[in-house]
């Protein structure tokens, strides 16, 4: 088996293992989307290895390999940045919820 079949195997493994766990409710939306593109840009790139050559050369990047650590650090800097919003979103809402549910227990202190 030759790298290029093996890349391109394990992309479209990706893309189906991604696909199942979206329709199975386990990964939210808002995630499988970064990831399918990132299964996408995995397929056309191992299925094309000349195009992250031709890419990289555009950018002016010497070893396409690098451009490849690029991206790769992109996506998950972008799956960083969307974790953290949705922690930030889930602080939030857990703070009012006990604001809410402390608010409501000294009413009924008070109507004892």
């Amino acid at each position: 088996m030759t790298p290029q079949i093996l890349a391109i195997a394990m992309a479209i493994i990706l893309l189906f293992a991604v696909i199942l766990l979206l329709r199975s409710y386990v990964l939210p939306e808002k995630y499988a989307v970064i990831w399918i593109g990132a299964a996408i840009v995995a397929i056309v790139l191992s299925a094309w290895p000349g195009l992250l050559a031709a890419v990289s050369h555009f950018f002016g990047i010497a070893q396409p390999i690098n451009l490849l650590f690029v991206g790769a650090f992109f996506v998950v800097f972008l799956l960083l940045m969307q974790v953290t919003l949705e922690l930030a979103r889930t602080r939030d809402e857990l703070r009012r919820v006990v604001q809410r549910v402390a608010l409501e227990q000294e009413q009924a202190s008070h109507d004892d």
